[in-house]
């Protein structure tokens, strides 16, 4: 796979396969060992069967919706050695406690750098009740306001998304920062790579960041080291580790682009030709976009800043960045 600079940039997927392999391995010493235990069968049932029903009373007092509830309790007594094992490794959220309280530390500081959406709330109740009590609810949970003043560009293809989104970043000033679930080194990226490098030299901060396990088809961590070279800062979110861990399933699929926090761009499509029709391993491929200008942008530049600072926390202060 050639790069726009000459160079080679192989894909991940003999990563992917070591990975896989690993992985297989440490499952397979798992069975092994739950085999071996066959020969203390009454002993082990027995164990299973004490810490099944306490784990069940644990769940029983849990909050969460009672279909999940019903599911762990269901599985854990009629099938306590596999139900316990299912439970410790998916069930459990104390698996990503560590970079769960990251991002919620993230979150707590840039909520001061959003607006408070009760008067856009209370005057979007005045005109329909049933909408302002969605977006308060989604305000709520989301932990990101409603917003006016926001004009909001729709594109019914991908290719007319990407051509917008290049002649939108010829214009940037100040900082360019990009997040996709998948980028491929190839003929779409290029383009916009063009633009991206020549932004640089006229000294406009650029950081690009993807998805490792979205990307591993199309590019290897090579790729960080040329744009990296090329001025572009660049990271990978969740690299894949040759080790039995549940939390190579979080992955992000965001697709994000976010010019001097003036300018938005997201939607349905990555940056991999596939997306664009230049070529088509699943057959033709119709995807859309949006572009946002106004006040609601600011809610996409801090979800690339709490992003990009939960993989390693270099801002100090976002305030400027808004």
């Amino acid at each position: 796979m050639k790069s726009s600079r000459n160079e080679t940039v192989k894909n991940s997927v003999g990563r992917a396969l070591f990975v896989a392999l690993s992985v297989l391995l440490q499952a397979a010493w798992i069975v092994g060992l739950v085999l071996l235990l066959n020969d203390y069968y009454y002993a082990v049932s027995l164990i299973t069967s004490v810490l099944a029903f306490l784990v069940v009373l644990n769940l029983y007092g849990k909050q969460m919706t009672g279909p999940m509830k019903a599911s762990w309790i269901i599985l854990i007594l009629f099938f306590p050695v596999m139900g316990l094992c299912i439970y410790l490794m998916f069930g459990r959220p104390n698996c990503t406690r560590v970079m769960r309280r990251r991002f919620e530390r993230l979150q707590q500081r840039t909520q001061d750098l959003l607006p408070d959406s009760e008067t856009v709330l209370a005057r979007m109740e005045e005109q329909d009740k049933g909408i302002a009590n969605q977006l308060r609810y989604f305000s709520r949970r989301a932990g990101f306001p409603a917003y006016e003043n926001t004009d909001v560009e729709y594109y019914a293809t991908a290719e007319e998304g990407l051509e917008a989104q290049k002649q939108t970043l010829r214009q940037a000033e100040h900082f360019i920062f990009m997040e996709y679930h998948a980028i491929e080194d190839s003929e779409s990226f290029h383009g916009l790579e063009e633009i991206l490098v020549e932004k640089v030299r006229q000294g406009v901060e650029v950081r690009l960041l993807y998805d490792d396990m979205g990307s591993m088809g199309f590019i290897s961590p090579a790729f960080i080291k040329r744009m990296e070279k090329l001025g572009i800062q660049c990271r990978v979110f969740n690299p894949l580790m040759p080790v039995l861990n549940i939390f190579m399933n979080n992955r992000d699929h965001r697709k994000i682009t976010v010019i001097d926090g003036k300018v938005g761009f997201t939607g349905g499509y990555n940056l991999a030709d596939e997306y664009f029709n230049l070529t088509h391993p699943f057959g033709w491929w119709k995807d859309t976009g949006v572009k946002l200008t106004g006040d609601a942008v600011p809610s996409l530049t801090v979800m690339f800043l709490t992003m990009w600072n939960g993989i390693k926390e270099t801002d100090k202060d976002f305030a400027p960045l808004m």
